[in-house]
C-alpha cells in the first residue's frame, strides 16, 4: 500500500507540475499588448494572397481573429512560446488575409528579442518596404516574407541576421537587392540551408561567396537578372539538393563535370539561361537526380548514355537522342519538348514499367507511332504532337489504364482511329488535330473527357451524341472535317465552354436550350455549315459568351434581341446568312464588343442615331457590307469608335483575339475573320487586337462622307465603295496615317482628290475609280505606286499615272490640311479673267477647289 507520506509527496509534485505548466503557458503582458497593437495595423481581406495559398495547398484564414484581450497570447493562432520562459519565439501569420503596412515603429520590432521563426508569407503588405528594423530579431533562424507584396530595396541590415538557416524573399516582384547587399548577404549567412531569392532584382554577377555556404541545401536564384558566368563550384556544394537559376537570360555557364557519385543533387533547373556546351558523360554520376530542366538553353551534342542511371528526368537538351535511352530502367518523367531532336521515337522510347510522363512534342521525330507495349501500364501523360509521325496508329495496344493525356496533333498520321483509343478508361485530354485521319468517330469509354480536338482531318459521319453528355466536357473542337447531323444533343452539354464545329456539314436549327448556358459557354463557332432557321431569342442574363460566329450558314429572321444580355461578347459574326432586319442598334450597348460582322445578309433601312450615349466604345472591326442599308453614313457611330482613335500601338503587346479555356490552360480558341482586305477576300485564322477596319460597301448609303471620319486615325482599312455617296472627298482623311487600304470606288463623288492625301505613308491599295472626280492626282509618297486602275472611269482626272496631262495654269491646292480660303493667294485677277473661264475646264477646277475648301471648314 502507498503510505500517507508518499501520497503527500505525490500531491506536492502534482501541484508543482501544474504551477509550472500554468507559468509556461502565460504570455507576458508586454508581449500581449504588443501583438494586439500589431494586429490593429491590418485589415483582413480574404484575397490578400491573390489565391496563392490555395494553389500551394495551404489553408487560408484570418489567424489574428483569435487574438483577444485578456487571453493568453501563447494560445493564440500562429503564436508559439518557449515553455520555460513564456517568451514568444515563433510567429506564423502566413495566409492570414493581412492587408496593410508594416511600419518601422511597429511594436513587433520592440518586444520580441527571443523570436526565432517569423513567417509572413502570402499576405498583402501594399508594396511597402522591408524595414531595417527586422535586424532586431538577432536570434531569428527562419524568415519567410515570400509572396507578400513587398517592394523597394532589401535593407543591408537583413544580412546581419547571422543565425538564419532559412531566408525566403521570393515572389515579391518589386524587390531589389543592390550592391553590396547580395555580397554581404551571402558572406554573413554562413549557416543558411535554404536561400530563396526568386524574382528579387539582383542585376549583378553571381557572388563567389556562395561557395562558402557549405550548409546550403536549397538555392533558388530564378529570374534575378544575374549576369556573367555562373560559378561551377556551386554545383558541388556538399549538401545541395535543389538548385534553380531559371530565367536569367544573361547568365552563362557550362554543365560541370561530376567525377564521383556522391552529389546529393535532386532538382536542377537551368531553363531560359545562356548555358551552352556539351553535357558531360559524368552527368550519369548524379545518382540522386530526379528533375533536370533546361528549356531554351544552348546545349548541344548527344544525350550521354550514362543518363540511364538517372531516376527521373523532366527536360533534356538539343542534339540527337541515342537508342541507348531505352536502357533507362528507372525513368519516371522524360521530357524533350521544344527542341530539334530527330529520328524515330521507337529507337529511344524506354521500355520501362516506371514511366509516367513522356513529353516529346514540338520536335522533328519521324517514322510510325511507337508500339508502346504492355509494360507501360503506369503511363499517365503521352504527348507526341507537333512532330512528323507518319502512317496509321497501331491497330491494337494493350493496357494504358491510367492514361489521362493523349496528344498526337500536328503530325502526318493517316488511316482511321483504332478502337483502343476510344476505349482508354481514364482519358481526359484527347488531341488528334491537324493530321490526315479518315473514317468515323466512335463512342468514348472515358467519362473524364475535358478536351476533345479532332479538327483539320477528313473524318465524317455523325459525331456520337453521347460525347455531349459527358459532365466534364469543356472544349469540343471538330472544325474542318465532314461531320453531319443536327445539334439536338447540345442541350446535354452542361459544362461546355468552347464549341467549335466550323467547316463541316452539320445542319438543322439551333436548339432553344442554347441561351440557357449562362454559366459556362464562352465560344460558339458554327460557321461554314448548313444550319438554318432562326436564332432562339433565349440568351439568358449574365451569360459569359465572348464569341458567337455563325458566318456562312442559312440563318434567317431578325437578330435576337436577347443578345443584348451578352455583355461579355467580344466577337459577333452573322455574315453570309439570310438575316432580314433593321440595323440592331441595341448592339451598341455591348461595351466589350470588338468585332461586328453583318455582311452579306438582307439588313435594310437607315442606320439611325443610337439611343445610347457612347455606342460601340471598343469596336475595332465593323463590316456591314453587301446589305440594303440606306440613308446617310452613321456619323454618330464614327464619333464614338474610341478603339479606332489615338491607339498607341507601341504600348500594345502582340496579341490575338481569342478565349482560353477557363478551367485550365489546355486549350485556346483563336477568333478568325473573313473580310475584304486590300481588294481581296481574305480569311484571317488569327486576328490581331490592333487590327481595325470599317467596310460599309455595297449598300445604298447616300450623302457626303462626314469629316468626322478623319478622327479614326488608328484605322487600317476603310471601304465605302458601291454606294451612292456624293460631295467631295474630305481632306480630313489625311489624318488616317495608319490607313493601308482605301476604297471609295463606284460612288458619285465630285471635285478633286485632296492634295493632303499625299501624306499617306502606309497606304498600299487605293481605289477611287468610277466616280466624278476631276483635277490633278496627288504626287509623291504612296501615290507614286498606284496604277491607272485606281482612277479609271472618272470625269477629268489628270496627271501621272494617267496619260492626260494637267493644264499648267491649273492652280494647285494649298499644302496645309485645313487651309483657310484666300482669294488673293491664287495669283489670279478674277475681275479680268473671269469671263474667259466661265465655260472652261479651269473655271470648274477652281470652283471645285473653293467649294471643297469651304467644306473643310463647315463640315466638321
Amino acid at each position: 500500500m502507498v503510505s500517507n507520506n508518499q501520497l503527500f509527496h505525490l500531491f506536492l509534485f502534482l501541484c508543482f507540475f501544474q504551477i509550472t505548466c500554468l507559468h509556461a503557458q502565460l504570455c507576458t503582458q508586454q508581449q500581449t499588448s504588443a501583438l494586439l497593437q500589431f494586429k490593429q495595423q491590418f485589415s483582413f481581406y480574404k484575397y490578400a494572397d491573390y489565391g496563392s495559398c490555395d494553389s500551394v495547398g495551404i489553408l487560408s484564414y484570418p489567424k489574428m481573429e483569435s487574438w483577444k484581450e485578456g487571453s493568453d497570447c501563447c494560445s493564440w493562432d500562429g503564436v508559439k512560446c518557449d515553455n520555460n520562459t513564456s517568451q514568444v519565439i515563433g510567429l506564423d501569420l502566413s495566409c492570414s488575409w493581412l492587408n496593410g503596412t508594416i511600419h518601422p515603429n511597429s511594436t513587433i520590432f520592440n518586444y520580441f528579442p527571443h523570436l526565432q521563426r517569423l513567417n509572413l508569407a502570402f499576405n498583402d503588405f501594399g508594396m511597402s518596404r522591408i524595414s531595417s528594423e527586422f535586424s532586431r530579431f538577432t536570434r531569428l533562424t527562419h524568415l519567410n516574407l515570400s509572396c507578400s507584396s513587398f517592394s523597394g530595396k532589401v535593407p543591408i541590415e537583413v544580412s546581419f541576421l547571422s543565425k538564419l538557416v532559412s531566408l525566403d524573399l521570393s515572389y515579391n516582384f518589386g524587390l531589389r537587392l543592390e550592391e553590396p547587399g547580395f555580397e554581404l548577404l551571402v558572406q554573413n549567412l554562413t549557416k543558411v540551408r535554404e536561400l530563396n531569392l526568386r524574382d528579387v532584382n539582383i542585376s549583378s554577377v553571381v557572388s563567389n561567396s556562395l561557395l562558402n555556404l557549405t550548409s546550403l541545401r536549397h538555392l533558388d536564384l530564378s529570374e534575378c537578372r544575374l549576369l556573367g558566368k555562373f560559378p561551377d563550384g556551386i554545383f558541388h556544394l556538399p549538401h545541395l539538393n535543389e538548385l534553380s537559376i531559371f530565367g536569367n537570360l544573361a547568365l552563362t555557364g557550362y554543365f560541370p563535370e561530376f567525377i564521383n557519385s556522391s552529389s546529393p543533387l535532386q532538382y536542377l533547373d537551368l531553363s531560359y539561361t545562356n548555358f551552352s556546351g556539351e553535357l558531360p558523360d559524368s552527368i550519369g554520376n548524379l545518382k540522386s537526380l530526379k528533375a533536370l530542366k533546361a528549356y531554351d538553353c544552348k546545349f548541344y551534342g548527344s544525350i550521354p548514355t550514362s543518363l540511364g542511371n538517372l531516376t527521373e528526368m523532366t527536360d533534356l537538351f538539343t542534339g540527337m537522342l541515342p537508342s541507348s535511352l531505352s536502357n533507362l530502367g528507372n525513368l519516371v518523367h522524360l521530357g524533350v519538348w521544344g527542341n530539334n531532336f530527330e529520328g524515330k521515337i521507337a529507337d529511344f522510347l524506354p521500355n520501362v514499367k516506371s514511366l509516367l510522363y513522356l513529353h516529346v512534342e514540338s520536335n522533328s521525330f519521324s517514322g510510325p507511332f511507337p508500339s508502346l507495349g504492355a509494360n507501360l501500364t503506369k503511363l499517365v501523360y503521352l504527348d507526341l504532337s507537333n512532330n512528323q509521325l507518319r502512317g496509321p496508329l497501331p491497330s491494337q495496344i494493350i493496357g494504358l489504364p491510367n492514361l489521362t493525356w493523349l496528344g498526337l496533333g500536328d503530325n502526318l498520321i493517316n488511316g482511321t482511329i483504332p478502337s483502343w483509343v476510344f476505349s482508354l478508361p481514364a482519358l481526359g485530354y484527347f488531341n488528334l488535330s491537324n493530321n490526315k485521319l479518315t473514317g468515323h468517330v466512335k463512342e468514348f469509354k472515358s467519362t473524364h473527357l475535358t478536351v476533345v480536338d479532332l479538327s483539320n482531318n477528313s473524318l465524317h459521319g455523325r459525331f456520337p451524341s453521347s460525347t455531349f453528355k459527358l459532365v466534364n466536357l469543356s472544349s469540343l473542337i471538330l472544325s474542318s472535317n465532314n461531320f453531319s447531323g443536327e445539334l439536338d444533343m447540345l442541350c446535354h452539354a452542361i459544362s461546355l465552354q468552347i464549341l467549335v464545329l466550323s467547316s463541316n456539314s452539320f445542319n438543322g436549327s439551333i436548339p432553344r436550350c442554347l441561351g440557357n448556358f449562362s454559366i459556362y459557354f464562352y465560344v460558339l463557332d458554327l460557321r461554314k455549315n448548313n444550319f438554318s432557321g432562326t436564332i432562339p431569342d433565349t440568351f439568358a442574363k449574365e451569360n459569359y459568351f465572348e464569341t458567337i460566329n455563325l458566318d456562312s450558314n442559312g440563318f434567317e429572321g431578325p437578330v435576337p434581341k436577347s443578345l443584348e444580355n451578352c455583355q461579355m461578347l467580344q466577337v459577333l459574326d452573322l455574315g453570309h446568312n439570310k438575316f432580314s432586319d433593321k440595323f440592331p442598334y441595341w448592339l451598341g450597348n455591348l461595351t466589350s464588343l470588338q468585332v461586328l460582322v453583318l455582311r452579306s445578309n438582307k439588313f435594310h433601312g437607315p442606320i439611325l442615331n443610337s439611343k445610347f450615349k457612347f455606342p460601340f466604345p471598343n469596336l475595332r472591326v465593323m463590316d456591314l457590307s453587301n446589305n440594303y442599308f440606306t440613308g446617310p453614313l452613321p456619323r454618330k457611330y464614327f464619333k464614338n469608335l474610341n478603339a479606332m482613335m489615338n491607339v498607341d500601338e507601341a504600348s500594345f503587346e502582340l496579341q490575338y483575339l481569342g478565349t482560353p479555356s477557363p478551367s485550365a490552360s489546355i486549350y485556346y480558341y483563336n477568333d478568325c475573320l473573313t473580310m475584304v482586305i486590300k481588294g481581296s477576300i481574305l480569311e484571317m485564322a488569327k486576328v490581331l487586337t490592333i487590327f481595325t477596319a470599317i467596310d460599309l460597301s455595297k449598300n445604298n448609303f447616300e450623302g457626303e462622307i462626314p469629316q468626322i471620319i478623319g478622327k479614326l486615325n488608328s484605322i487600317r482599312g476603310l471601304n465605302l465603295s458601291h454606294n451612292s455617296l456624293t460631295g467631295h472627298i474630305p481632306a480630313s482623311l489625311a489624318n488616317l496615317t495608319m490607313l493601308e487600304w482605301l476604297d471609295l470606288s463606284s460612288n458619285k463623288l465630285t471635285g478633286e482628290i485632296p492634295q493632303q492625301l499625299r501624306n499617306f505613308k502606309s497606304l498600299a491599295v487605293l481605289n477611287l475609280s468610277q466616280n466624278q472626280l476631276i483635277g490633278p492626282i496627288p504626287q509623291g509618297n504612296q501615290f507614286d505606286t498606284f496604277s491607272n486602275d485606281s482612277y479609271i472611269d472618272n470625269l477629268a482626272l489628270c496627271g501621272p499615272p494617267l496619260l492626260n496631262a494637267c493644264n499648267p495654269r491649273t492652280p494647285q491646292p494649298p499644302p496645309l490640311m485645313f487651309q483657310q480660303e484666300d482669294n488673293t493667294s491664287s495669283g489670279f485677277n478674277w475681275e479680268v479673267i473671269l469671263p474667259g473661264y466661265i465655260c472652261g475646264l479651269v473655271w470648274g477646277l477652281v470652283m471645285g477647289y473653293f467649294m471643297f475648301s469651304r467644306g473643310n471648314l463647315s463640315g466638321l
